[in-house]
């Protein structure tokens, strides 16, 4: 009996990616160093500039530099092709690698740079790493399905035409679990992603390929999406920044997924947004793709130029949820830095995550509505199974809805933001002022990241995708097990089926061991499309 055919695209496609890195970057990866996170400066193949460039700035830092001339555009994107080149090699993050196409724009952007004094736009000479469902036209996006290998897009997705149009340079795509709708990067086209700070720790999903890329420092700047999570998760399992904008925020038009045509428009809607490594460039690109006013070319963008808010020069009114059952040391980091919001002057209010588990529910079964058919379809061109993450993940297989069921949730949706809508006014009756809370505060998750799926609660992330309100991951403190003592709990101490059983056991013997200078992130939350307000509170924040 012959194999099935996606073992053989498979092979050519992971061979594909190493020949698209220069054989002389191509150096062997230490398996003695778990914390890869600073292995580039050290791999001799980023000269001291390059080394200067990847590991000195954020993007926002970055371009203060290239747009001032003290770095071209061109020296930046070899510097981050070499630095992505090793981030694949080490934690197998890419899914395209297309660094010819990349020089020639930033050669375009400094001949441009050259004549006129100016930057072509606020992210001139930026390379931009995109996940694999982006669309860039002449490139493939399989989105880790062997059926979809050697079938270039015709047309890039409006956000990476936005993205281009500000002068970002893109140069690689990042991978992503089958289906999108798991949280652990593994496919059976280019395997698993590894994260940066420790092979113990999952690399998450399904953006968790822009989460290990940005966490190696091999981009600034890992475009990604969010249903259910896939910004947000990855941003805190890889100790980045991210933000879930309100739908209508960013061009959605033309991002590949595994459902019927039509789901990027109905039900829980799916949305794009960044994953960083600091507050203030999560600014830098939501800001930059509203100033190309992309609601002019994809119908599915609200008209929201960027507005400048006010400063937060006022006590904060932050409604926290400490209801959830977090383990440590999730629980002291939540509250430690409490404490010093409260010590800003800001002023906490005790709020409930109110109707949670139905707003779970919602998004669960909207995403559960054509029941994995269109993905088993798929899978089924090329032989291909499903992943184990995806048969345990709860989703596929499954039993899918009519008209009718898709109506009522619909209607159930809408009813419960409406609700919430009020909750969030009545807010007001428990601050000094009367006046309603600003903002949400609480835990990104309510643990570490574990060795694989990450979520020890789906309640914490869906209830923002369900309402569709901004929520951000922030970074709040770095584990340093020389000047301080934690304890580490996780929410499985015995476990009580196979699958945890088995993620039981790929912890280190000594738990604390993958989290020495590992960032724990917290997750606050906006009113919808009120990005620009939340981002400012974010830098405030983080900066405590």
């Amino acid at each position: 009996m012959s194999e099935p055919a996606y073992k053989a695209i498979s092979a050519a496609k992971k061979q594909s990616l190493i020949d698209a890195i220069p054989a002389e970057w191509r150096v062997p990866i230490p398996e003695d160093q778990d914390n890869l996170t600073k292995f580039a400066e050290t791999a001799g193949v980023l000269t001291p500039k390059e080394v200067e460039i990847t590991s000195n700035y954020d993007a926002v830092g970055l371009l203060d530099k290239v747009h001032a001339g003290e770095y071209t555009a061109l020296e930046v994107t070899i510097a981050f092709c070499k630095r992505a080149a090793l981030a694949h090699l080490a934690i197998n993050c890419c899914t395209e690698i297309f660094f010819e196409r990349a020089y020639e724009v930033a050669k375009k952007q400094d001949a441009y740079f050259a004549e006129h004094g100016k930057p072509v736009g606020p992210l001139h000479g930026l390379p931009v790493s995109i996940k694999d469902s982006y669309n860039l036209k002449g490139i493939d996006s399989a989105i880790g399905m062997a059926a979809w290998v050697g079938k270039p897009e015709p047309e890039s997705s409006a956000i990476v035409e936005a993205l281009e149009a500000a002068g970002a340079i893109m140069y690689v795509k990042t991978t992503v679990p089958q289906s999108m709708m798991v949280l652990d990067t593994e496919n059976n086209l280019t395997g698993a992603c590894r994260n940066p700070y420790s092979k113990y720790i999952t690399a998450a999903g399904s953006s968790g390929g822009a989460g290990a890329i940005v966490a190696f420092r091999g981009s600034l700047i890992g475009m990604a999406t969010d249903i259910g999570g896939s910004i947000r998760v990855p941003a805190y399992a890889n100790g980045c920044f991210g933000i879930k904008p309100s739908s209508g925020r960013n061009p959605y038009h033309n991002i590949k997924g595994y459902w019927p045509d039509g789901e990027d428009v109905t039900g829980v809607l799916c949305v794009d947004g960044p994953i960083t490594t600091s507050a203030r460039d999560l600014e830098l690109i939501l800001k930059s793709i509203a100033i190309q006013e992309p609601w002019l070319v994809d119908p599915s963008c609200a008209r929201l130029p960027w507005v400048d808010p006010e400063p937060l020069d006022r006590p904060l009114r932050i409604g926290v949820i400490n209801s959830v059952k977090t383990y440590e040391p999730i629980t002291s980091i939540f509250k430690d830095f409490q404490s010093k919001v409260a010590a800003a002057g800001h002023e906490l209010v005790e709020i409930d995550l109110h109707k949670v588990t139905e707003l779970a529910d919602i998004a669960t079964r909207f995403f559960k509505a054509d029941g994995g058919i269109f993905l088993q379809k798929v899978c089924d061109e090329t032989g291909e199974p499903l992943t184990n993450a995806v048969l345990n993940g709860g989703l596929y297989p499954c039993e899918p809805i009519d008209l009718n069921q898709f109506w009522a949730l619909s209607h159930q949706r809408a009813a419960r933001q409406r609700e919430w809508l009020r909750y969030w006014l009545d807010t007001a009756s428990k601050t000094k002022d009367g006046e309603p809370v600003d903002f949400i505060l609480l835990p990104a998750q309510p643990q570490l990241p574990r060795p694989k799926e990450p979520m020890a609660s789906d309640t914490v992330i869906l209830a923002w995708n369900t309402l569709d309100y901004p929520a951000a991951i922030f970074n709040a403190e770095t584990i340093d097990l020389k000047k301080k003592e934690y304890k580490f709990e996780f929410p499985t101490p015995s476990p009580t089926n196979e699958v945890e059983v088995a993620y039981d056991k790929l912890f280190p013997e000594d738990r604390s061991k993958a989290y020495d200078g590992f960032p724990v992130g917290l997750q606050l939350v906006g009113k919808k499309q009120d990005e620009p307000k939340l981002l400012q509170a974010v830098k405030l924040l983080s900066d405590l």
